[in-house]
């Protein structure tokens, strides 16, 4: 019974967290709208194995790591933050260049990045966001219970700690599922094809000051 309110708790402030906008919100509805359903799925799939990673150190105790060398965070921030403001301007750069070029010429498809590709970017987006990491180990400190009885407490722990690692990846991958569906419908893409321009700009400049903020924040 304990098992289950905790896995309560864990997936109401999960589900509030996971659907807040941010840089892996943001990377799989563009994903989404620049290519299809196949390669948003993957960048759904790279986000929610992160997001489970992170719930295995959360379990294994990196809060305390954090919490006793404040300098390993700052370097998280650092690299993290460094990765969002890559995205970003390339982000702008590529569209700053597809437009000088025009059009492209027609019956030339733009070309789609693999579905590996795609997976390791937003793997890579997630595990360096330590935003996102600090909330998942901070997460596990407060709903893990403080004492339980000696017999069970090693069973139990390990019970808790990989339930509460597959409630959260599942859903990060439920939400991020739906985005990649909602967001790869023929009428977003319609609407997307007409402002793509103005979108990816305003996509490259989030990415940007999401890194900014990453690496400024105290």
């Amino acid at each position: 019974m304990e098992v289950l309110l905790v896995l309560a708790h864990v997936a109401l402030i999960w589900i509030l967290a996971v659907a807040t906008p941010g840089a892996n919100v943001l990377l799989t509805i563009n994903t989404a709208l620049q290519y299809n359903r196949t390669l948003a799925m993957f960048s759904a799939f790279g986000v929610s194995t992160a997001i489970l990673l992170w719930a295995f150190l959360g379990g294994s105790g990196l809060v305390i790591l954090l919490t006793t060398f404040p300098q390993l965070f700052s370097v998280m921030k650092v690299v993290g933050g460094s990765y969002l403001l890559y995205l970003g301007l390339r982000q702008i750069y590529q569209t700053r260049k597809t437009k000088r070029l025009g059009q492209l010429p027609r019956g030339q498809q733009i070309i789609s990045p693999s579905n590996k590709k795609v997976f390791i970017t937003a793997f890579i987006t997630s595990i360096l966001n330590p935003k996102t990491g600090f909330f998942v180990v901070s997460l596990f400190s407060v709903a893990m219970p403080q004492s339980m009885p000696g017999s069970v407490s090693g069973a139990m722990t390990t019970t808790m700690i990989l339930a509460i690692m597959l409630t959260m990846s599942s859903i990060t991958l439920c939400w991020h599922s739906l985005l990649a569906t909602a967001f790869s419908h023929q009428s977003a893409k319609s609407v997307y094809a007409r402002i793509s321009g103005v979108m990816d700009y305003i996509t490259g400049g989030l990415f940007t000051i999401f890194g900014i903020k990453v690496m400024a924040s105290s």
